[in-house]
């Protein structure tokens, strides 16, 4: 698909959606269409959906690597405290925060919790929230693919929070998801 055609896709999509909120709050439209596309399930199914239209021409490639042993840097935190609604992960070098899976950057900027923050919306569901980031290379709504640098982290510490199917991850779980086992 070329990138005018994109283009017009969104647009349309873009207003087809708020022409159907502005109807929904005048009256007209009595069922509750905007929470569907509001919530994080629903928004998945509409990325999905617009990815088979739009048709990635590297995703029909297989991605080799050289290790397929590669241990995710994550795994091999020094400290782990609790902190607000995530957890503070201490390492003793600075490391680059890359994509786990495909996925969604949803939200970059600040916040008084957590610093300079990156928060992903990966394909399976899980939103992950790294805080206290030095340098983000991603932009908002831009769409990653496994193994993407999202960030990288300058300080020796950083904030990570995980929602699953928009639940909070409890902190004693999150050293049994960094290492990449099962929940």
């Amino acid at each position: 698909m070329k990138w005018k055609t994109k283009w017009i896709v969104a647009i349309v999509l873009t207003l087809g959606v708020i022409g159907v909120a502005k109807l929904e709050d005048a009256g007209v439209i009595r069922e509750p269409v905007t929470q569907y596309v509001t919530s994080g399930k629903d928004f998945m199914v509409m990325k999905k959906w617009v990815a088979t239209m739009i048709k990635d021409p590297g995703a029909d490639k297989v991605a080799v690597m050289a290790d397929p042993h590669q241990e995710d840097p994550f795994s091999a935190y020094e400290s782990m405290q609790p902190y607000k609604e995530g957890v503070i992960v201490s390492y003793t070098q600075p490391l680059p925060i890359d994509a786990q899976e495909n996925g969604l950057v949803i939200f970059t900027g600040f916040t008084r919790e957590s610093g300079k923050t990156i928060t992903v919306l990966y394909d399976s569901g899980d939103e992950v929230t790294y805080g206290y980031v030095g340098t983000v290379y991603k932009l908002p709504y831009t769409a990653v693919k496994k193994g993407d640098t999202l960030a990288l982290m300058d300080e020796g510490a950083i904030y990570l929070k995980v929602k699953q199917d928009g639940v909070k991850m409890d902190a004693s779980l999150l050293p049994t998801y960094l290492s990449g086992g099962e929940q």
